[in-house]
């Protein structure tokens, strides 16, 4: 009786702890959200959670109407995203594959070079200096190829390749499969699941990044901006325009009676948003790739 009493007890207290946990975590969201469709009277209503007392869309109107900045940088955040990801995964995976052929001559050099490249690497004045002299400054690929090569993900790309049943292979091979031919219909199709979690960790950095524009375009090169850079930027115009610094920034022009918070509020459910959406549809691979890519090998 006392071991089911304290199971029960052991139970509620997890439960408990879970359920708060979620609701602290979920609270930001929520608040994001109910601020962003607020009207500036409705904002300072209720001190733990504003409720609307009529939903309006002026913040996203404004957002979305302030010129072509927002439109060039969801279209720059989409390209880098897109395209970063799926050549990441392409060259990660060649080069996880290769690494995972226990025959290929040189291997453990070039295994210890990755690590090395893990622990080690040349710093931001060096990067800086290498990549404008390829001519990548206020470059579009500046986003792109830098990052094209995870050392890390080839590891665990490696490791689970590596735990993939061999017979799967030497079938392959008997029927007259290369190598090419063999990482391409028989490889990558069981391993999905580290796959779905490389590339959503890859996606969701490539979405959010927003220091490499820093580094890496200009002020005059503004139609390069990726989404998060120019929230960045725009949240900072709004508390100059707050503070009386400056009338107005021409990314955001006329606020009019839509209050600057409840339109970075709005900019940061726009930043969020593919992100939340996309998710759980990977959520299934996520895990699992999660779990394997860790434990194999």
């Amino acid at each position: 009786m006392t071991a089911k009493i304290s199971e029960k007890t052991y139970n509620v207290v997890i439960c408990t702890i879970c359920g708060v946990t979620a609701l602290l975590c979920l609270y930001p969201l929520v608040y994001t959200l109910l601020v962003s469709f607020c009207a500036p009277s409705d904002i300072n209503a209720s001190y733990f959670l504003p409720i609307p007392k009529k939903f309006t869309l002026q913040a996203y109107v404004q957002v979305m109407t302030a010129g072509q900045y927002i439109v060039k940088a969801i279209g720059v955040s989409v390209f880098r995203t897109l395209v970063g990801t799926v050549t990441s995964l392409a060259f990660c995976a060649l080069l996880a594959y290769a690494l995972s052929r226990k025959a290929l001559p040189g291997r453990n050099a070039v295994i210890k070079l990755v690590l090395f490249c893990i622990l080690f690497n040349g710093g931001l004045i060096p990067t800086y200096v290498v990549i404008d002299s390829l001519g990548l400054t206020n470059n579009i690929w500046v986003y792109i190829l830098p990052n094209i090569m995870n050392v890390w993900n080839v590891i665990i790309i490696k490791q689970f390749f590596e735990g993939l049943p061999r017979e799967m292979e030497e079938a392959a091979n008997i029927d007259g499969a290369n190598e090419w031919r063999t990482f391409i219909s028989v490889i990558l199709p069981m391993s999905k699941p580290v796959m779905a979690a490389i590339g959503m960790f890859t996606l969701v950095g490539q979405w959010n990044s927003w220091f490499d524009a820093f580094l890496y375009v200009s002020p005059t090169h503004s139609d390069l901006w990726p989404l998060q850079y120019y929230i960045q930027i725009t949240f900072n115009n709004l508390n100059q325009i707050n503070q009386g610094n400056i009338d107005k920034w021409e990314g955001i022009i006329n606020l009019g009676k839509v209050d600057n918070m409840t339109v970075k509020m709005a900019l940061t459910v726009i930043g969020c948003a593919p992100i939340l959406l996309v998710y759980p549809f990977f959520q299934k691979y996520f895990t699992k790739g999660v779990y394997l890519g860790s434990v194999k090998g």
